[in-house]
């Protein structure tokens, strides 16, 4: 299993950016990040984006009702 520190950040619409949310476990062990993602999760999972960068990291974008974006990176 792979070792990820992990952000979780939530859109403020009328601020019109991110802001995390500090009371997010930083750190999970993982070999299937859409699982992982799956289980932070109270309801089905939605629609999203992925992007994937050349250092490892892991972006994901959750179309919920406030839109939420983790960040996966290796350890």
């Amino acid at each position: 299993m792979k070792k990820y520190e992990v952000l979780k950040e939530i859109y403020n619409p009328c601020a019109g950016k991110f802001a995390f949310d500090t009371s997010f476990p930083n750190e999970v062990e993982s070999d299937n990040l859409e699982e992982t993602l799956k289980s932070f999760l109270s309801i089905d999972f939605p629609e999203y984006k992925k992007e994937v960068f050349s250092d490892g990291t892991v972006i994901y974008i959750l179309n919920l009702p406030l839109m939420e974006r983790y960040s996966f990176s290796e350890i």
